[in-house]
């Protein structure tokens, strides 16, 4: 699971299996940010996490909020070792 947050718009949950979710405060930012999660899903990828993850990143004014993954806290790429 990949959560964005999209300043201004809301926030995305992509479940790993093909499927996302937005929540926003009212129906006008839901319907833009989906509109943008589909344009920067139809860009077209390999279908893996991380290019789901870059895909959703290129959304303007999104940032990452949490990557839900098998590895110790530091077993990410990237990820500073907490141990």
């Amino acid at each position: 699971m990949i959560s964005i947050a999209v300043k201004g718009y809301g926030i995305v949950i992509w479940d790993g299996d093909g499927e996302w979710r937005t929540f926003a405060a009212s129906d006008a930012h839901s319907a833009m940010l989906a509109r943008r999660v589909e344009l920067a899903l139809s860009i077209p990828s390999d279908g893996s996490d991380d290019a789901i993850t870059s895909a959703l990143l290129s959304i303007a004014g999104a940032h990452l909020l949490a990557v839900d993954c098998d590895h110790p806290p530091g077993g990410c790429d990237g990820e500073p070792d907490r141990n």
